[in-house]
């Protein structure tokens, strides 16, 4: 039996997160504050909200302060780790001077770049954050987001296979976030609502593909459009 128990174990760890080392508390609070003061700095300033998107920045940075400051000394000598955050830093600085100056593209552009480095050193360090699986999860979702684009023929055998199977992956990889959510996020309405509708939309596909009912297929798909954006946004 306890072979068995650390063979599945060691199959866990190859296919899925469960291998990934875990972060301290006082830097995961620091990484998690950053995402959400730049998903919405960067909501406000896709939509031209610019002076929002400034006052987001402003939060940001400051808050960033704070949770720097909080830091136990191993995370701060690591120095790998200390330059992925200068990096992270100067972008929210020229962000938020970009806003400051009008330059909506300009300040968007940096903030969205301002992940990167710490992405980077996620990655090479194997941590791996729930916003991953949302991330992960969106790109998967963009070869089915491909028929809304380009409305498939569903008289063709084929065609509506591959709707149906890209259907099913993205349901996939809905189905993973929903299972590596913390408990917290899991139960919260809101991601609630977006995973529970975006997972009976994609139910429905094989019912639309099946009719050969190109009309239900594109609202849909629509439909699973805003779904998908809206998880990106709060939880991305």
């Amino acid at each position: 039996m306890r072979i068995r128990l650390l063979a599945l174990a060691i199959v866990a760890c190859l296919i899925g997160p469960a291998c990934a080392n875990e972060l301290a508390p006082e830097l995961r609070i620091l990484l998690d504050g950053f995402a959400a003061h730049r998903r919405l700095a960067i909501g406000y300033l896709r939509t031209g909200n610019t002076e929002l998107g400034a006052v987001e920045i402003e939060r940001l940075r400051d808050r960033w302060a704070r949770d720097r400051r909080a830091l136990p000394a191993p995370t701060t000598s690591d120095r790998t780790l200390i330059a992925a955050f200068a990096a992270s830093e100067a972008a929210i600085n020229d962000g938020l001077a970009a806003a400051d100056k009008g330059e909506t593209e300009s300040a968007r552009s940096l903030l969205e770049g301002a992940a990167s480095p710490l992405t980077a050193w996620r990655k090479a360090n194997n941590i791996r954050l729930f916003s991953d699986c949302i991330a992960e999860a969106s790109v998967r979702y963009e070869a089915l987001d491909g028929y809304r684009l380009r409305p498939p023929n569903l008289t063709d055998p084929a065609s509506a296979a591959a709707v149906v199977a890209a259907a099913a992956s993205t349901a996939a990889a809905i189905g993973q976030c929903n299972a590596e959510a913390p408990a917290a996020i899991r139960d919260e309405p809101e991601f609630r609502r977006l995973i529970d509708g975006m997972l009976n939309s994609l139910r429905q596909v094989h019912d639309a593909v099946r009719q050969r009912d190109e009309n239900y297929l594109q609202r849909l798909l629509s439909e699973q459009r805003s779904f998908d954006r809206l998880l990106a946004f709060r939880f991305g």
